[in-house]
């Protein structure tokens, strides 16, 4: 509360970018705040009160605790709405929850209580839920309440006991048949209640650290060439675990290992790119060097800071990768060297992957800190983990300029719009702006922190401590280096990788071309760009194994008579031949199963796989086959279902029938799907040949518009289908605004 008198810094480029409330990888509120197409839900106290802020999760309100329900009882016969979804947490039900239940009961209103028993109260730091009460108690209980439909949902419905454990009128489902029993519900006239179970994911990952909760030998992995960056496993999962790739072909999905939380639920999303992992272990980095500490063996130590009176480190970050450990670990280590010492933690959202600060003040004595908080422009240091809450004005109302330095991690966790929108634009280059006219740019350091530590470390978690080092190591801890390891083996969790990630950090700090000669690493940010030539010849190469050299011909041919005209029209100009080469060749090679196929087995998922996981492990392909894959009862969508090891084989024989593509013999070309696609490449080229016959110069931009729109056409099966619509919407559009500009110009 007290954040809101703070005085933002102001700035030339804002920050439109927002770390927003949202849920954790594999959060059991994800799944269970939804609601089918056409109804809508009431919010309560608790985690779920976040998807008020969520637009597909169609919820309205909230009420103090203990009335959730309440208000529908007054508002129902003053409606057209015949029905309502109301989330309540077992902790909150058990604290006064039922109350509101029993009156809904006795008003006899329409309404399905969503209970979620998450095992935790997951909002204020996991605690255990008041009473202790099981699935079971908890169905028994509502069940005296005279609800006229029970249904218990589990993310694993086969670990109830047999028998009497829930009462007789109670059915037991699958999670992923929540929507079909959501739906029955509504149309049951009086009160109905859902029991969703599933553990919560934050508690999930710190018992498993603590060796209190089972840890399954199971992961997911996408195979990035396979993937259509379309973001449905996003909207499945609601995870920021699922992470945006930047990749030749554009932005693709890529699973952090670090902080799944092993919900699988993105699996769910319909795309043939997912397999799950069995077995083995994450790779790790392994160099002699590193073991024997030559590395390190010549690391001085930087010059000592000498206290005058307190000295404020901000240290900012999300939820989860261990923020508030940095602060502890900071006050720990002053105090093991005699000095006094303050952390005030900023939580707020955290456990959902929300801004954290810690505002860490050390002092010489404990008693020269006479108030623990940082105050306005009065931060010596700002220990950056995540870059977009260290860009934001509550962050940046702490520096001054010339004074603060700042220690940056350029990585960019996604938010929750990367979920709503694939194409999201994380503003990096606006943010570094920001961060530079706040604290000056010789007060700035900007380093892959994620990037480094995870190649060293083969774990994203190790990104904190080694910014610790950095910062260590540039002078600007007041620490000594024996304390801060102290603290390290105080804390007791993962010291000897955290150690080691903090003396990478150090090693970064002096000489970063010694790190990167170990890992032959290569900052991303400084790959080169690719000339317009080899973008065509790159996709040429590709479009001769995905069909055949004549296939590529084409694809060559049309890309030259599209720069031939737009050179003519306007000698320097490339950007529409640029479009053209991208979102044709992404039309050529639409993904078939005889595309899928080869990207399995063309070895650069092998690849990819080996180098990811060490051990004895063994996969599973989860797919839809068009031809034989079952459908929804309620959507009439395909569902995907897993496939054992034995399907690389089928794949290697569907990758060699490849000729067999959009001919009298294709067994899959019949279907709406691939005549759909193939029509799209004609559609696009005729398109392509119309437009730039006497292209003109003032054409170009709005041309080369138009020339992108396939770029928005991604996924397989109902969401492609989707997005096309959605695209020839947007083509129909730009085809008349050309057309609109040519007469204006004929006019003239």
């Amino acid at each position: 509360r007290l954040e809101a008198f703070d005085n933002p810094v102001t700035t030339s480029a804002p920050i439109k970018l927002a770390r927003t409330p949202f849920f954790c990888s594999g959060c059991p509120h994800n799944t269970s705040t939804r609601v089918p197409e056409g109804s809508r839900a009431m919010a309560g106290i608790g985690c779920h009160g976040m998807a008020l802020s969520m637009p597909t999760r169609r919820t309205d309100l909230i009420s103090h605790m203990g009335a959730e329900g309440v208000n529908w009882i007054g508002q129902s016969p003053f409606t057209t709405e015949t029905h309502i979804f109301q989330n309540l947490g077992d902790g909150t039900y058990t604290h006064s929850g039922l109350l509101a239940l029993r009156a809904a009961s006795a008003a006899g209103i329409n309404i399905t209580y969503k209970i979620l028993y998450n095992d935790a109260v997951a909002m204020t730091g996991g605690q255990p839920a008041e009473g202790s009460f099981n699935v079971a108690q908890i169905a028994h209980q509502v069940w005296a309440e005279g609800v006229k439909r029970l249904a218990i949902v589990s993310d694993d419905p086969t670990k109830y006991p047999q028998g009497n454990y829930f009462p007789q009128g109670a059915t037991i489902h699958h999670r992923r048949e929540l929507d079909a029993v959501q739906r029955e519900l509504r149309d049951i006239k009086g009160l109905t209640v859902v029991i969703y179970d599933q553990t919560c994911a934050a508690e999930k990952r710190r018992r498993r650290k603590r060796g209190l909760y089972p840890d399954p030998a199971k992961r997911a992995f996408i195979n990035e060439l396979v993937c259509e960056g379309c973001g449905d496993c996003s909207q499945a999962s609601n995870c920021v675990s699922v992470q945006p790739l930047e990749t030749e072909f554009g932005r693709k999905r890529q699973i952090d290992q670090s902080n799944c939380n092993k919900d699988y639920s993105c699996v769910e999303g319909f795309c043939p790119s997912f397999v799950t992992v069995h077995g083995g272990t994450l790779k790790r980095m392994k160099t002699s060097a590193v073991d024997s500490g030559q590395l390190f063996a010549d690391l001085p130590l930087p010059p000592a800071r000498e206290l005058e009176g307190p000295y404020n480190i901000l240290v900012t970050g999300i939820g989860g990768t261990g923020v508030i450990t940095i602060g502890a670990l900071l006050g720990m280590a002053a105090h093991v060297d005699g000095r006094g010492c303050s952390a005030l933690d900023f939580t707020g959202l955290s456990q959902k992957n929300g801004a954290v600060m810690s505002h860490v003040r050390i002092a010489p004595k404990p008693e020269d800190i006479s108030a623990v908080r940082i105050t306005t422009g009065g931060a010596e240091v700002i220990l950056g983990c995540d870059m977009i809450v260290s860009a934001g004005p509550s962050a940046l109302s702490r520096a001054e300029r010339g004074v603060t330095k700042a220690f940056i991690n350029a990585d960019l966790q996604p938010t929750a719009s990367f979920v709503q929108n694939p194409d999201l634009d994380f503003e990096m280059g606006t943010m570094q702006t920001v961060l530079r006219d706040a604290v000056g740019d010789k007060n700035l350091d900007i380093i892959d922190a994620t990037g480094i530590a995870s190649a060293l470390m083969g774990d994203s978690i190790a990104t904190n401590p080694f910014m610790l080092g950095f910062a260590f190591q540039k002078g600007v801890i007041p620490l000594s280096l024996e304390a801060l390891l102290r603290a390290i083996e105080i804390n007791g969790a993962a010291i000897e990788m955290n150690k080691l990630a903090f003396t990478w950090g150090r090693l970064a700090a002096h000489d970063m071309s010694r790190v990167r000669s170990v890992l032959q690493f290569k900052n991303r940010a400084a790959a080169p760009t690719k000339s317009l030539d080899d973008i065509i010849a790159t996709r040429a190469e590709f479009l001769t194994g995905y069909q055949d050299k004549t296939y590529a011909d084409r694809y060559l041919a049309a890309v030259a008579r599209v720069r031939k005209a737009e050179s003519a029209a306007s000698p320097a100009s490339t950007e529409l031949t640029e479009a053209v080469a991208k979102n044709l060749f992404k039309l050529m090679s639409y993904k078939d199963e005889y595309e899928v196929a080869r990207l399995y087995t063309d070895g650069s998922f092998a690849k990819k796989v080996s180098e990811k996981f060490d051990g004895d492990f063994t996969l599973k392909y989860h797919l839809a086959p068009p031809i034989f894959a079952k459908r929804d009862k309620t959507t009439g969508r395909l569902q995907k279902q897993a496939f054992g090891g034995w399907m690389i084989h089928a794949f290697r024989l569907l990758a060699r029938l490849k000729f067999l593509r959009g001919g009298a013999f294709d067994p899959f070309g019949r279907t709406e799907e691939r005549r759909t696609e193939r029509k799209l490449v004609e559609d696009y080229l005729g398109m392509i040949d119309q437009r730039t016959a006497g292209l003109k110069a003032e054409q170009i931009p709005l041309l080369t518009r138009l020339a992108r729109v396939p770029e928005t056409i991604r996924g397989f099966g109902h969401v492609k289908e989707a997005n096309i619509k959605q695209a020839s919407a947007e083509t129909a559009r730009l085809i008349a605004e050309l057309e609109n500009s040519r007469f204006a110009a004929a006019a003239e």
